[in-house]
């Protein structure tokens, strides 16, 4: 065992930490980061350490360090000028992104611009398909054309990032051999290797964020090693890597991308070595600092490793607000809790905590340094947790008055209570965000954290580490030694690896050994070459792994593959393998369903040091009776209590001591509630143990017990949450796992929603909360059992057409029935004529299930599965998708069954009256400031045949909102028409995007919001009319809304955009193309998921090709590719479509497809916006209108299944949204934005 001194630094936002390993003596040090140049302040620490050990540089012989310097330039937008290569016609991948909106009702849900600007996104003419098969060889005149360009436009980093260039990187390649023999000094970041994965977007933006951070990262780099160098070092420098492998100076320079969040990665290191060492087989890692806590689930002493995250978020902490990276990464999430973290009461009376931070300057108010809000630490500080002349080793004195008035100003006032109730609510709201997002990715995971032990860092993390644990049912903490330098600690232990992941698709059934070990030869060289770069002469072992899914779903499981080559009898193994796997995280397999193999992952390392974490000797200090005291709240009690306050440095190895008591350090302060116990470990961790006998947490008395209806109610809303990504992993169609059309919410006996999905769409959500009254009507409660599930696509008692499967679930509590989850899906085939307008009733648009049981008892019901088999095109998919309906559900009433049992809950009915009487109050509330009145609105839209009219009438009065379509046209002979229910749906969504938005959706806040129509108008449509299409129709409805409250609220609605999504079905095979000859083509069905433009806000340009109203996200050109015979030749922005105005409307797109093996093809048109464009509001023009067509010129219907003829490609020009304002007030500084990026 090696006794050489070894350094780790950590170079964070704040402060820079060093630790010095000696053998088993530590040494640390905490400087402060030097963000104008952060190699002065890693000197500086490393200085301070070697001082302290009296070691000189010549005898250290590693260096590890972690920096956020990566992750910083991109939040700051401090990297180099970057240029991005790409396949022609698909310039705008990297800015329309996934076409959605994160964040449903909020009109300003906007992303960060992307890194490369349109202007610097430059195409070369080539293509591959997803087997990496040329289609156009490269053009090498249009990469000579590049050369001028960049040189005229100062390029420093070019990111190249090609169409399918993870199946064939040859065009990457040689245009990187063009580029640099004119530019040999140009940083130039490839694809297909820096993300070599299918779905462009995620792919070019990793490669981007790689490329924009390359310069300063390598010059960073540089600098280092050669301070190193001048003072005297002569060992290697490794760099901590997201995955949390050590790489070197040289391949972090190439892969700079891959440093980020290496900081929390190197905590997790720790948990995952602690958790060996003590043979904690599962463990939750909780790292806690100033403003973020982090959580990570560690099995089997292996650190998780995820293929994917976000970084710079534009909604602090939001999922899906940031710029997405694809690298392998310690699978973890991060919120915004920290003792930094600002609480505040919203409109419902409900305490929040975080995002937003007080940070270090000026910090909580209790820091005296001007701070006016009530932070957590605050908080902690009221309740006698910390100690105000002692915090920090007594580097800094808290002001308790400050941290007073601060709380009591902030959640005391609003509350109507003193100033400790607002503190004990704060941090009970912080505990229950910290516990709720570890349940979440818990169930993302497909794990259970109640059998865990949680391992507490940070200066945070032993403050409310008993706390959450508590909520998770966790009974064992361990606090290491160190734990306020955690990650550098991690550091340390992190072995020198490197993991290469290739994509090559591949069926199971099908698998060709000998191709797939030749790509593991290739991926094991490359691996072990960038190893042994800093591995010397070490031993190097390797580690494979497959990512495995049923064919047709979107998201794998990672499946341990033999470290050897593979054989024909690998197959069963590696079946056998997925299918436990599977069945482990979500229940059940779904029988009769081959598997695909979709990425391949290979990683080399070699072994890590072990001798950070040994015996620690303890001191033999006696326990005695003269420890001080303090008045302190304890987590879970309403009043404090004297508790003993000792050193951590005077507990002995032989000691253990019940809680309630307070264990200091510099660094943080452990809290030890009653029913704890503590003691020492021989390495000088702390560990601690829950006594109490196992059960709920028991009735809760005083201020605790005013918000623990609000912990209920946030955990009902993380509940669904849960029911929603089990429902995406699992899901089978495009429509689901890569758009998210779908909606997850819980329900009451009596049918009321209390909870929806943040992920789905408001046409499904808010129609789905009429359909659960159906369900109860059809099955009357006394009839369902456990392990029931029903069904229905019934469009009148569903969501609106056939397409959508409803699917409910009764939980239980000892065979009592407790309370209904809900979940509704768009299949990608139901039958009957297609996803198109053309039937003239119910009946022609395919099979449609009453309600009916899909489960009983547990079973599956074959009949009914039988019936749905026999009448799809696509019957895996489609009954795939039952399943995934059925495993969200379950993961739901499980949760539900949870945390009815934790809280003592027999019922739902007083949580369920609360939520309700406090939605609609607060909605009443909000209401109540509005004008009285009654405005109308009309607006015509294309139809079928004719246009439509859609008149609405919206009256605000003491009752609340009422919208009335009275005079709207009749229903029409296709499949345009809506039922009532998804009427309402995006009618209410329309009125509250404006009213009420911040008030969770809920039977209550949708209560005061009273949406009709006239029977037999075209949004009343009666059975057994024709409504397949009804969305074309259905979003248009907000706009018409919208135009009402304009009036009412001047200045408050945006302007009309293209609303309804350009979601056509295509399809092809033998009989469905009119009596063209399709060949011996490759059959197929699949639906698109693409949008418009949205129209310009009052304040602010519209969002450029996003769905609105709905909540979709689309389906990326390279997953549809790989699953239907199709190329996309273009998909891209269309300039000037956008209305003008003071704020212009957002831009359409240009899609060119064309049939893959030449064979004609057909298309169900469901178009509009093509002969009444969205219009400007208050002197802004309308958006352009939409073009269907082919590229031949000829112009095809908007409705309708039209053939596209062999060897045609079939052009849609998607329209642009209405402007806003007079287009002459319209800065000038965005107009010479968009002129620069040519798109005006």
């Amino acid at each position: 065992m090696s006794t050489a001194p070894r350094i780790a630094v950590d170079i964070g936002g704040t402060f820079t930490d060093a630790v010095l390993q000696v053998g088993a003596t530590r040494y640390t040090a905490k400087v402060l980061t030097t963000s104008a140049n952060p190699a002065e302040g890693f000197m500086q620490g490393v200085s301070q350490l070697l001082s302290q050990a009296v070691v000189a540089p010549a005898d250290v012989a590693l260096i590890t360090h972690g920096t956020t310097l990566a992750t910083n330039a991109l939040i700051e937008r401090r990297g180099a000028r970057t240029a991005l290569v790409v396949t022609d016609g698909h310039r705008d991948s990297l800015e329309i992104g996934y076409e959605n909106r994160f964040d449903q009702y909020n009109f300003d849900a906007n992303r960060n611009p992307p890194l490369v600007p349109r202007a610097l996104r430059w195409s070369v003419r080539e293509r591959v398909d997803y087997r990496g098969r040329v289609l156009q060889v490269l053009d090498e005149p249009s990469v000579n054309a590049l050369i001028e360009r960049i040189e005229t436009e100062s390029i420093e980093s070019v990111a190249v990032g090609l169409l399918h260039a993870y199946a064939n990187p040859a065009h990457e390649s040689r245009i990187r051999e063009i580029l640099l023999q004119h530019f040999p000094d140009l940083y130039i970041s490839l694809s297909s290797e820096v993300c070599p994965e299918i779905r462009e977007y995620e792919r070019q933006s990793t490669t981007c964020a790689n490329a924009y951070v390359r310069p300063l990262i390598s010059g960073y780099l540089v600098d280092v090693r050669q301070r190193l160098a001048d003072s005297g070092f002569n060992c290697a420098c490794l760099l901590m890597t997201s995955g949390g492998h050590q790489v070197t100076i040289d391949t972090a320079a190439a892969f700079p991308v891959r440093l980020v969040e290496s900081g929390p990665a190197g905590g997790a290191i720790l948990a995952a070595h602690l958790a060996r060492t003590l043979g904690e087989s599962s463990v939750l890692s909780f790292d806690m600092g100033g403003t973020t806590a982090k959580i990570c689930l560690i099995d089997d002493y292996e650190l998780p490793l995820s293929r994917t995250f976000e970084i710079d978020r534009a909604h602090r902490f939001m999922k899906g607000s940031g710029m997405p990276i694809k690298i392998p990464v310690v699978d973890m999430v991060e919120i915004g809790a920290g003792g930094g973290s600002l609480a505040r009461v919203d409109e419902l009376g409900r305490v929040t905590v975080g995002p937003d931070s007080a940070g270090a300057d000026p910090g909580p108010a209790c820091y005296g340094q001007g701070g006016l809000g009530a932070a957590v630490t605050d908080a902690n500080l009221l309740l006698g947790r910390l100690d105000p002349d002692n915090f920090a080793g007594g580097h800094l004195s808290l002001d308790s008055q400050a941290a007073h008035d601060a709380v009591h100003q902030a959640v005391g006032e609003p509350l109507r209570t003193h100033a400790d109730g607002a503190a004990q609510a704060i941090i009970e709201i912080v505990d229950e965000n910290m516990a709720s997002a570890a349940r979440v990715h818990a169930v993302e995971k497909g794990s259970d954290v109640t059998q865990r032990t949680l391992i507490a860092f940070g200066g945070g993390a032993p403050l409310h580490a008993m706390a959450v644990a508590r909520k998770l049912g966790i009974s064992r903490v361990i606090i290491p030694r160190d734990a306020g330098v955690g990650s550098a600690v991690g550091f340390l232990l992190a072995p020198v690896a490197f993991e290469v992941v290739r994509s090559r698709f591949t069926v199971l059934d099908e698998l060709d050994p000998a191709l797939i070990n030749t790509l593991f030869d290739e991926m094991s060289h490359e691996a072990r070459s960038t190893v042994q770069l800093g591995a010397k002469e070490a031993r190097i072992d390797e580690t494979r792994h497959a990512y495995i899914r049923y064919a047709g779903q979107g998201h794998e499981i990672k499946v341990r593959l033999p470290d050897r080559p593979l054989t024909e009898a690998d197959r069963d193994i590696i079946s056998a393998t997925f299918t436990h796997a599977y069945q482990t995280q979500y229940g059940q397999g779904i029988p009769g369903v081959p598997l695909e193999i979709l990425t391949w992952s290979l990683t080399a390392s070699a072994p890590a040091n072990d001798n950070v974490h040994q015996t620690q000797p303890l001191s033999a200090t006696a326990v005695d009776d003269s420890w001080a005291q303090r008045a302190v709240q304890m987590p879970g009690t309403d009043e404090k209590v004297d508790c003993p306050v000792l050193s951590r440095n005077a507990l002995s190895a032989d000691a253990s001591i019940d809680g309630p008591v307070v264990i200091t350090e510099d660094q943080t302060t452990l809290i030890v509630p009653g029913q704890w116990d503590v003691s020492c470990n021989e390495h000088g961790d702390l560990v601690a143990n829950n006594h109490q006998t196992a059960g709920h947490s028991g009735a809760i008395g005083g201020t605790l017990a005013t918000i623990q209806r609000q912990v209920t109610w946030d955990r009902l809303i993380s509940i669904v949450e849960e029911q929603a990504q089990a429902l995406i992993r699992t899901a089978f169609s495009t429509t689901v796992r890569e758009a998210g059309d779908l909606s997850a919410g819980i329900f009451d006996l009596s049918g009321r929603m209390l909870a929806q999905a943040i992920t789905g769409t408001p046409g499904h959500v808010n129609a789905m909360a009429a359909s659960v009254g159906y369900f109860l009507e059809a099955i009357p409660l006394e009839r369902m059992c456990a392990g029931d599930v029903y069904v229905t696509n019934d469009p009148w008692l569903g969501t609106g057409h056939l397409f959508d499967f409803t699917v409910v679930t009764p939980a239980f509590i000892d065979q009592c029935i407790v309370g209904l989850l809900a979940s509704t899906v768009h299949v990608v085939d139901i039958g009957g004529r297609g996803f198109g307008p053309d039937a003239g009733q119910i009946f022609e648009e395919g099979l449609c299930l009453p309600i009916l049981p899909l489960f009983e008892q547990g079973q599956p019901c074959d009949a009914v599965m039988a019936i749905v088999r026999a009448n799809v095109r696509e019957p895996d998919q489609v009954i795939g998708d039952l399943y995934s309906l059925t495993v969200g559900n379950a993961v739901g009433c499980t949760r539900l069954v949870e945390m009815m049992t934790e809280f003592g809950l027999s019922d739902l009915d007083e949580i369920s009256q609360h939520i309700i009487e406090r939605s609609r109050s607060a909605m009443l509330d909000e209401m109540a400031q509005l004008p009285r009145g009654l405005w109308r609105n009309e607006m015509t839209v294309d139809g079928y045949g004719e246009p439509v009219t859609l008149k609405a009438e919206l009256q605000i009065s003491d009752e609340g909102v009422s919208v009335d379509f009275a005079g709207t046209s009749g229903v029409s002979p296709f499949g345009i028409n809506v039922p009532l229910s998804y009427t309402q749906a995006y009618a209410s969504f329309g009125v509250r995007c404006v009213i009420g938005s911040a008030i969770p959706n809920n039977a209550g806040s949708l209560e005061p919001i009273k949406v009709t129509a006239p029977p037999g108008c075209i949004l009343n449509a009666p059975r057994p009319h024709a409504v397949a299409v009804r969305h074309v129709i259905g979003q248009m409805l907000p706009d018409v809304v919208l135009g009402c409250i304009d009036k009412a609220l001047p200045h408050r609605a945006p302007a009309e955009g293209s609303s309804s999504l350009w979601n056509p079905m295509m399809t092809g095979g033998p009989g469905l193309l009119d009596g063209q000859d399709y060949g011996n083509a490759t059959p197929f069905s699949v639906t698109i998921f693409h949008s418009g433009g949205t129209g310009a806000l009052p304040w602010r340009d519209g969002l450029s090709a996003t769905a609105f109203p709905s909540g979709v996200r689309n389906t990326p050109v390279e997953i549809t590719e790989s699953i239907a015979p199709v190329i996309f030749h273009r998909k891209e922005l269309r300039p000037g479509s956008g209305g003008d105005g003071r704020y212009r409307g957002g831009h359409g797109q240009l899609i060119e497809i064309v049939h893959a093996q030449g064979a004609p093809f057909a298309i169900f048109a469901l178009f509009d916006r093509v002969d009444y464009p969205a219009r400007g509001r208050n002197g802004g023009t309308d958006g352009a209108p939409g073009v269907v067509r082919l590229a031949s010129g000829k112009t095809l219907k908007t409705k309708g299944k039209q053939i596209v003829p062999a060897g045609e490609r079939l052009v849609m020009e998607l329209p642009g949204g209405g402007g806003y304002g007079d287009p002459a007030e319209r800065e000038r500084a965005l107009c010479e934005r968009d002129h620069n990026n040519e798109i005006d």
